[in-house]
């Protein structure tokens, strides 16, 4: 039975005009649009500077300022000396990520916390430099010592039609319950969902025969898109293997809270309006519209959009080979789909038994 429902079902959703030009050709044409509008800006942070103000208190040797001075500019930070005034009001004024005032035998760091990152690389930097510093205060001879300051990646380096390339197809793959309209349409108009309350086939094969074609038609369309995408717009896509595995588990996580959401209240249009309306948002704050990057709400609400692993694992996958986001991807998207299923099925159950 289970195989029948998935066989046919998929046959709907892959010779639905409308599902062929959402999952493949929209992407497209809005990656386009995108990577073109936010060309400069994306450039424009790809040859960002850390830049941060300091001040010296009295007792701080001039060969230690000019040192760091020297060094900083080697490592491409730009300090700005401030004699006075409030260190805090200064970053939020100057949009600095960090002010350090510096005394004879220590430092004191402000960060601002909407620069995570650039923060990171100069949290960094004054470690090195006085880590460093302390060897010349032991006796050495400040002449023949260098200082070795690693500048790390602190940012993706990734152009805008990489970026928008990989998170337009990640935002119509979690719009994936579009693509079993269809389906769902067609068992309200020929009365086949009340038929299916009173059969004895188990809820969950009847899940499973709608979550598994809604998966594998997203999956098919999405893929193509982003194969389309390598050819036409010559977008980057980091371990395909991966990176195919994340996108697909991610609209699986839209396909699970879109049945979900119809089991709830089985009305097709009130579950597009809402899934369109949960995965806009989790979008607008993963990133998908205003990059993650230049997005100024808080670290924690980026956190708790799904989306935004997702985004942050394949892009970071496409510019740097890895992403410490990866695992965070597959388990938050894994553990959606677990809950919604299981939800699923449980509605489905009472809604034979004449609960719901």
């Amino acid at each position: 039975m289970i195989r029948y429902l998935i066989k046919n079902n998929l046959k709907l959703m892959v010779r639905s005009k409308l599902n062929i030009l959402l999952y493949v050709f929209f992407p497209l044409i809005l990656i386009a649009i995108l990577s073109s509008a936010f060309h400069d800006l994306m450039k424009q942070y790809e040859d960002a500077t850390v830049c941060a103000g300091y001040r010296m208190e009295e007792g701080v040797s001039a060969e230690l300022a000019d040192a760091l001075s020297e060094v900083a500019e080697e490592n491409g930070i730009a300090l700005v000396e401030y004699p006075d005034g409030d260190p805090e009001e200064i970053i939020r004024e100057r949009a600095y990520c960090g002010f350090v005032i510096f005394e004879e035998d220590s430092y004191t760091l402000y960060q601002n916390s909407d620069e995570n990152e650039m923060g990171k690389v100069l949290e960094y930097f004054l470690h090195a430099f006085y880590a460093n510093a302390a060897v010349t205060r032991m006796g050495a001879d400040t002449d023949t010592i260098t200082l070795h300051i690693e500048h790390p990646e602190y940012k993706p380096a990734i152009d805008s039609t990489d970026y928008y390339g990989i998170v337009e197809i990640i935002y119509f793959a979690c719009n994936s319950i579009i693509c079993g309209t269809a389906v769902f349409m067609n068992e309200k108009k020929y009365g086949i969902r009340k038929r299916y309350q009173v059969s004895n086939v188990a809820e969950w094969k009847l899940y499973f025969g709608k979550f598994i074609p809604i998966l594998l038609a997203v999956g098919i369309g999405s893929v193509l898109s982003a194969v389309l995408s390598v050819i036409l717009l010559d977008v980057h896509w980091g371990d395909p293997l991966l990176s195919s595995g994340i996108l697909l588990i991610c609209a699986g996580a839209g396909a699970a809270f879109g049945i979900m959401i119809y089991s709830f209240f089985g009305n097709m249009v009130a579950t597009v309006i809402l899934t369109f309306g949960m995965s806009w948002v989790a979008g607008y704050f993963g990133g998908c519209f205003e990059t993650y990057m230049y997005a100024s709400h808080p670290m924690a609400v980026k956190l708790a959009s799904p989306v935004y692993h997702v985004n942050r694992a394949l892009t970071e996958l496409s510019c740097m080979g890895h992403s410490d986001y990866t695992v965070s991807a597959i388990l938050y998207n894994g553990g959606i789909i677990l809950l919604c299923s299981v939800l699923a099925v449980f509605a489905g159950v009472l809604r034979k038994r004449g609960k719901a």
